[in-house]
């Protein structure tokens, strides 16, 4: 039973590497300007079911919003350390509370690859570029459902 469930392993590590990001990638990304407020931004976060945006300015990626900066920012309002007075807080703006650091892959990247740089640099929303330009976005929820459909179809 151990050989099997290595080779299973194997496999499944194989089939990883065979999925590419262009695979499996949304390729009508929203993206939001660092202008916008972090209110309008939480808004499309939860009337599209996303949780998280690239940021363009000149069609270049600046940034990621992510809920987990909404969240922070959620925690600064509810501590006094941000008052809406201070014209902080919701109506502040996405480049207050946005990551600068953009990690991105190109469409070749594979899935293994994409699951150890979420795991490792806890990246919730990854973009695809190619030759510096936008191309398409992947969450999480696309990584758990792709994966999980290989570890279906090689183990189960």
């Amino acid at each position: 039973m151990e050989n099997d469930k290595r080779l299973n392993l194997q496999e499944l590590t194989e089939k990883l590497k065979q999925i590419k990001a262009k695979d499996i990638m949304t390729k009508d990304v929203i993206t939001v300007a660092k202008d916008e407020t972090l209110a309008d931004v939480a808004e499309l976060m939860i009337n599209k079911r996303i949780s998280g945006f690239p940021v363009l300015e000149d069609d270049k990626i600046i940034g990621i919003i992510t809920a987990d900066d909404l969240f922070l920012v959620m925690d600064m309002i509810k501590t006094g350390e941000i008052l809406e007075n201070n014209s902080q807080g919701c109506s502040s703006k996405v480049s207050f509370a946005m990551s600068t650091e953009a990690i991105t892959v190109n469409p070749d990247t594979n899935l293994d690859e994409i699951i150890a740089l979420m795991k490792y640099r806890n990246v919730h929303t990854l973009p695809i570029t190619k030759n510096n330009e936008l191309i398409g976005v992947i969450g999480r929820r696309d990584v758990f459902k792709c994966f999980y459909f290989a570890v279906k179809d090689c183990c189960m």
